[in-house]
């Protein structure tokens, strides 16, 4: 998990990844995004689909946790301004690529991204490759 320190560090930086995020899905702009850094042992973004409502039929809208490398959070963490600019810049052009390869790793009715919905109630987790 991450420490408090390191989570009151990132709060700063909470926007900005959300926003780079939403700008590497601009198809699907009207899901919902939010971190989660201190409710799990892997920190991450929540994705939901705008229609998002646990008494929902299948297909399911979507709920998806994405989980982001630990190591990577911490390195931004503990980065000067000018380092976490790049971090930040280089989140957001390597986000979409590895949500997609995440996705790829279930069956191909499990996740529709670009659909925004799942074939199972809940929430649905990936995690992100480390970057490269």
């Amino acid at each position: 998990m991450l420490t408090d320190q390191e989570i009151s560090s990132l709060q700063d930086v909470v926007p900005h990844l959300l926003s780079e995020a939403k700008t590497a899905s601009p198809d699907n702009a009207s899901f919902i995004f939010t971190m989660e850094l201190g409710t799990h042992l892997q920190p991450g973004l929540r994705i939901r689909a705008p229609n998002f409502s646990i008494d929902s039929a299948p297909p399911f809208p979507l709920n998806l946790f994405v989980g982001i490398p630990i190591d990577e959070l911490r390195t931004l963490a503990h980065a000067t301004p000018t380092q976490r600019d790049q971090l930040i810049a280089h989140f957001g052009v390597t986000f979409s690529p590895r949500l997609l390869r995440a996705i790829q790793r279930f069956d191909a009715h499990t996740i529709d991204y670009d659909a925004g919905c799942q074939s199972e109630p809940g929430p649905s987790t990936v995690i992100l490759e480390e970057p490269v």
